[in-house]
């Protein structure tokens, strides 16, 4: 009986070793999170702020309506838009075909 009390006894003395060694090792690495949500946050109201500031800098601005000495109403515009592409450039009369 001694000689199976031995084998049993040096196992229980194992498994009870087992739990103590691993909860003196250190702790799992924690795996990198996500950016905190304060960041997530902080991003998009800068890119919301972005999209309106170029929302506003697309809007067009007018002075304040000025009568001319015909009594028109004349309302000009304070940034012109830039000149468009879509029509060829005109020629010069000495490079049209004969």
């Amino acid at each position: 009986m001694k000689a199976k009390s031995i084998p049993l006894a040096l196992a229980l003395g194992v498994l009870c070793a087992v739990p103590a060694f691993a909860q003196s090792s250190s702790p799992a690495p924690v795996p990198p999170q996500a950016d905190s949500p304060e960041a997530i946050a902080r991003d998009g109201i800068a890119k919301l702020l972005q999209a309106l500031k170029l929302f506003v800098d697309n809007l067009p601005q007018y002075a304040a309506p000025e009568i001319d000495a015909q009594g028109n109403i004349v309302i000009r515009r304070l940034n012109p838009p830039t000149a468009r592409r879509d029509t060829p450039p005109p020629r010069d009369d000495d490079s049209l075909p004969l």
